[in-house]
């Protein structure tokens, strides 16, 4: 969450979420014989505590927020709160639904408005952009996470987000059957998100209408039906099995052996960091964050307490290990696969998008951990997913220089790359949500049109996303050591630890 900073609200008085005054957003309604509807005034209570709710995890986070300090914020007595909340959490939900419940409405009214279709895509997003600039600190709560909210924040999230594009697919395609396969509104609410979510975060919060053009030049070079040949076969909606430790982590399990050895120190302690990364994915695979535990991490990675906290000071540091090893082994894995394309930059891109997706498909407890459980985790962990979003974002920057040299009528938007990271992100994130790991592959065709159109054109895109052959029909699980350069065996950090 970004630290508040004042500003100016929009309309004629103070809402949720915006930057009025404080007196007056916590204004109780009269006391004594006032002859209010029992229910205005629990509804008057509740608002209060919502409003409350979100100043204080603005200010201290969630975990920081107690009931007290709530209750004394928006002027009610412990006893009323607990008479309209069971507890922190579930007025956190009530808050966060709010949010997520107004601005959708903002979104699909200005959507579904009566305007040519055409202009409708570009209304909505506009919408989302004004309503992002006027309540920053509340949006940061969807696109960023309250961070230590737990599971059913992020529920009620991939819930609301369901729903949104659930009803832009249904008013997009005029009310007919949805296509199974077309993931092109997910690609779409993914690189929106993004966009608003790096300016949230670097408190940018005048470039958040600047922004909304961009965007939409960047929406429009999709159409609204996928080209003929790109849809994929949908994964079943009830998911595939949990995430299973992958073959490499299977052969690095279990200790080195007892008692003297000639190893280098360096290689001991690069064996006991790779065992701690691979339980904690595993562990946050099976039981989400909140089950990470350090007897559970050690018991796994047949370690002691001692040599836990000789490499990591805290599960929280686990855990961060674990995501930038994987992030950087993700990274390492696009790009030795892009490169190796020479030139040929389209290709070049999805061979890229190939090799990602075979990686994560053959790591499922690290995709998981990667691209699912970092929403939400820490701040740090925000971070490190960041930079990684930045390292992704490179490998499309010579579109730029190619549209140009190709002197097309509609240069690509500034912002493309940052969306278009965001977009296949959003897919991603969507498969691994339901351990559909095994048809992670099948996705490299979509992948690659969606992240090539802006700079090539429909045309182009098309072309060099049908050249891809299907993945075989019994995708067999890889390993990533194909990819791989030899591992350095004096490897001390999370940042030199592969997946090897």
């Amino acid at each position: 969450m970004p630290v508040r900073k004042d500003k100016s609200p929009s309309g004629d008085g103070p809402s949720e979420g915006s930057s009025g005054d404080k007196e007056e957003r916590y204004r109780r309604l009269p006391t004594g014989n006032h002859g209010l509807d029992p229910e205005q005034v629990r509804l008057d209570q509740r608002r209060r505590l919502r409003e409350a709710m979100l100043e204080l995890i603005v200010e201290r986070g969630y975990p920081g927020v107690r009931i007290a300090d709530l209750a004394k914020l928006a002027h009610v007595s412990a006893p009323t709160f607990y008479d309209l909340y069971a507890g922190k959490e579930e007025l956190f939900l009530d808050a966060y639904a709010s949010i997520t419940s107004r601005m959708a409405e903002t979104v699909l009214g200005a959507y579904s408005a009566d305007r040519p279709d055409d202009e409708r895509l570009s209304a909505a997003i506009e919408a989302a952009c004004h309503f992002a600039a006027d309540e920053p600190e509340t949006v940061s709560l969807l696109v960023l996470g309250a961070f230590g909210a737990g599971p059913g924040a992020l529920e009620h999230r991939r819930a609301s987000l369901a729903e949104l594009e659930r009803s832009i697919q249904r008013s997009r395609d005029g009310g007919g059957q949805l296509i199974a396969g077309d993931y092109t509104v997910k690609a779409i609410l993914g690189g929106i998100r993004e966009a608003l979510a790096n300016r949230l975060h670097e408190l940018r919060y005048d470039a958040l209408r600047q922004m909304a053009p961009e965007i939409v030049a960047w929406a429009g070079c999709y159409p609204r039906r996928l080209p003929d040949g790109l849809a994929i076969a949908a994964p079943p909606e009830d998911g595939g099995p949990a995430p299973a430790a992958s073959e490499r982590a299977k052969r690095a399990e279990g200790p080195l052996p007892s008692g003297r050895s000639e190893l280098p120190r360096q290689s001991i302690v690069k064996s006991q960091r790779e065992r701690i990364v691979d339980a904690t994915a595993s562990i946050v695979a099976e039981k989400g964050l909140a089950g990470l535990t350090i007897p559970e991490i050690a018991r796994r990675a047949s370690i002691s307490h001692q040599t836990f906290y000789s490499i990591y000071p805290s599960k929280q540091d686990a855990f961060l290990g674990a995501q930038k090893v994987s992030m950087h082994q993700a990274v390492q894995v696009t790009g030795q696969a892009f490169t190796a394309q020479g030139p040929d930059w389209p290709h070049a891109v999805a061979a890229g998008l190939q090799a990602l997706l075979e990686f994560l498909a053959s790591e499922p407890a690290h995709a998981r951990l990667t691209l699912v459980d970092t929403f939400g985790a820490s701040r740090e962990s925000m971070e490190i997913r960041g930079a990684s979003m930045a390292a992704f974002r490179e490998f499309l920057k010579p579109g730029y220089m190619l549209a140009a040299k190709r002197q097309q009528s509609a240069h690509p938007p500034a912002l493309a790359a940052e969306a278009v990271t965001g977009g296949i992100w959003q897919i991603l994130h969507y498969y691994i949500e339901h351990s559909w790991f095994s048809a992670l592959p099948a996705l490299a065709p979509q992948l690659t049109y969606f992240a090539l159109t802006p700079f090539l054109g429909l045309e182009a895109a098309v072309a060099t996303a049908r050249s891809i052959p299907p993945p075989p029909a019994e995708q067999e699980q890889a390993t990533p050591t194909t990819w791989n350069a030899p591992q350095r065996a004096e490897a001390a950090d999370d940042d030199e630890l592969s997946l090897a």
